[in-house]
C-alpha cells in the first residue's frame, strides 16, 4: 500500500486549499495518488476546483477553448444549484454559493488565459490603429471614387463620354451623401 499524499501536495494538484483537501477527504476522496483524487472528484461532478497555471500552460488553445466551454456548463450548474438552495430554505446553501463562486473565478481565469494568448498572438489590435487602418482605406475608396468619371466615362460610353462622365459624378455624389448619412447614423 502507498504512503498517502500530502494535504499540501493534492491541494496544489487539485487547485484548492489544503483545508478543503482535508474535508474532500473526509468527503471520502482518495490520497494514495492525484490521479485518484482526479478521478473521485470528476464522479462527484464537483464544480469548486481551479486549474492551477502550470495546468493553463500545458493547455493548447483547441483544449483551453473546449475547456472552457465545459467550464461554463459547470458554473451554469453550480449556479442553478445554489439558486435552488435559496429557493429551498436548504442550510447548505452558503456552500453552494462558495461552489459557484469558485467555478465562477476558475472561468474567469481560464477565458482571461484565453484572451492573454490572444493578445500574445496579435489577433487583436489597438483601437487607434484600426481606426486609422478604416480612415486609410476609406481614403482610398474615396479616391477612387473621385476619379471614375475620369477612368470610366469614355469606356461607358464612347459616343458621348461627356454625357457618361456627368451621370458618373451625380451617381459618385450621391453615394458620397448616402455613405455618410449612414456613417452618421450609426
Amino acid at each position: 500500500m502507498s504512503t498517502p499524499l500530502r494535504n499540501l501536495d493534492l491541494a496544489a494538484a487539485l487547485g484548492v486549499t489544503p483545508q478543503r483537501v482535508s474535508a474532500l477527504i473526509k468527503q471520502g476522496m482518495p490520497r494514495d495518488s492525484i490521479e485518484a483524487a482526479l478521478r473521485w472528484r470528476e464522479d462527484r461532478n464537483s464544480v469548486t476546483s481551479a486549474p492551477l497555471p502550470s495546468t493553463l500552460n500545458s493547455l493548447d488553445d483547441g483544449t483551453l477553448a473546449s475547456t472552457i466551454g465545459r467550464h461554463r456548463q459547470l458554473v451554469a450548474r453550480a449556479q442553478g444549484v445554489w439558486n435552488a438552495s435559496m429557493d429551498g430554505g436548504d442550510p447548505n446553501q452558503g456552500k453552494y454559493q462558495t461552489a459557484y463562486n469558485q467555478s465562477l473565478k476558475t472561468l474567469m481565469a481560464l477565458e482571461e488565459e484565453q484572451e492573454r494568448r490572444s493578445l500574445a498572438a496579435k489577433e487583436y489590435i489597438k483601437r487607434e490603429v484600426a481606426e486609422a487602418s478604416v480612415r486609410a482605406l476609406a481614403g482610398e475608396v474615396l479616391a477612387r471614387l473621385d476619379k471614375l468619371a475620369l477612368e470610366v466615362a469614355e469606356k461607358a460610353n464612347p459616343d458621348n463620354p461627356a454625357l457618361a462622365a456627368k451621370a458618373l459624378d451625380a451617381w459618385v455624389r450621391q453615394a458620397r451623401i448616402d455613405i455618410s448619412t449612414d456613417g452618421s447614423q450609426t
